[in-house]
């Protein structure tokens, strides 16, 4: 999931006054390798199910925290909306327009794919199938109940995901015209209204129970994070402090078994927050790492998201075809399953997912115009941040 954030920093023009600003642009670097480690965390938490199988149903699951990476795309989905759209002057159907641009179409390739493998090889979806409804919800973004499993899930399964990202999308775009500071109250507001009310009326509306979902809560820190990271600087101290807060909050949630549900957002979502929070600041008052491999790790990763289960589903195939189960172990199986559902992402964002959208964002309508509005960054040397088409 694109985070779509530049660093600019000027060279020289700070103290050289009338001479030439010249640039040189880079991606949040941090932002990029926390991307890397959600999708990664997601993969493995998804293997879980692909070892029980080659274990004949014998290996307890022992990786529930991986759901912790669903958490963490959400948090940095809050910051990304808040930091992206805080010199915007831009419209709620451009915004939407941008943001559908960016998740639907090989989120609806995957999905025909997933209705072309069931049609051709039902056998190898065991918890799939086809009912015009919820096939039709499913593309639009709406949970609605799964033919086979029930509860509300589209028929591309990760797509609950997106099914909250939108809804999101919808709200922060309706507070577009206010400042910063007041869209995020006021987008954080409904969301904390939703999830009250769902906690005062449990089980009366299906959508209220999908929508007023503590995960909301990811969204709101996110979005936290983002106001603070524009508005303030932070001591050393301070980020010391988050940063132990939140790695005894994973520690906790670890130690109580904690995996989905609605506690998650307590464990996942503060801990995922304030993992955020110590890169990000990190990064603004002193330096990130450059790893260009796992930056443009970071750039697939909606690719994995969309295909990994894809990718898992062969994998096993060929693990079981093979019986290469029990020589390569869980820990080896594990690394196998991570590195195809890698190679395969890469493979879809260069042949799809990158080549699709440069030609559908030339046929897009004229981007909306940016303010002069920069946030300092970096050591001493002043190191303004701006953002590119979101």
């Amino acid at each position: 999931m694109s985070t779509e954030v530049l660093l600019r920093q000027s060279e020289g023009a700070a103290s050289k006054p009338g001479g030439n600003l010249q640039t040189a642009e880079a991606k949040i670097q941090s932002l990029q390798h926390l991307r890397v480690l959600a999708a990664s965390v997601i993969v493995l938490y998804h293997t879980e199910l692909q070892i029980t199988r080659l274990s004949d149903g014998h290996h307890a699951h022992s990786f529930g925290f991986g759901a912790a990476g669903t958490d963490l795309f959400f948090v940095i989905g809050g910051f990304i909306m808040v930091y992206t759209q805080r010199d915007r002057v831009d419209t709620f159907g451009g915004f939407m327009y941008r943001r559908l641009l960016r998740i639907a179409p090989l989120y609806w390739l995957f999905t025909f794919l997933m209705l072309l493998v069931l049609v051709v090889a039902p056998s190898h979806l065991m918890t799939s199938g086809f009912e015009p409804w919820h096939f039709l919800f499913s593309l639009a973004f709406v949970p609605y109940p799964h033919p086979v499993l029930g509860v509300d899930r589209p028929f591309l399964f990760p797509g609950w995901v997106l099914n909250h990202f939108v809804f999101f999308y919808v709200i922060f775009g309706a507070f577009l015209p206010l400042p910063v500071r007041r869209r995020v109250l006021a987008a954080s507001a409904v969301l904390l209204g939703l999830m009250t009310l769902r906690l005062l009326a449990p089980g009366e509306g299906r959508l209220l129970d999908f929508y007023g979902a503590t995960i909301n809560l990811d969204f709101i820190l996110g979005m936290i994070v983002g106001w603070l990271f524009i508005e303030r600087r932070v001591s050393l101290s301070t980020i010391v402090v988050v940063g132990v807060l939140g790695l005894s909050v994973f520690a906790a949630g670890v130690f109580e078994d904690v995996s989905g549900g609605d506690d998650r957002a307590l464990y996942w979502g503060v801990s995922s927050a304030a993992l955020l929070f110590v890169c990000v600041f990190v990064e603004k008052q002193w330096n990130w790492p450059k790893w260009r491999l796992v930056a443009a790790l970071g750039e697939t990763s909606y690719s994995v998201f969309v295909s990994h289960l894809f990718a898992l589903a062969l994998v096993t195939s060929a693990l079981r075809a093979f019986r290469l189960f029990p020589i390569l172990g869980v820990g080896g199986t594990r690394f196998v399953f991570l590195a195809a559902a890698w190679i395969v992402a890469i493979g879809v964002y260069y042949v799809l997912e990158r080549p699709l959208l440069n030609r559908l964002r030339r046929r897009s309508p004229k981007q909306p115009r940016e303010t002069d509005n920069r946030v300092a960054v970096g050591p001493p040397a002043e190191i303004p941040i701006s953002s590119d088409a979101a």
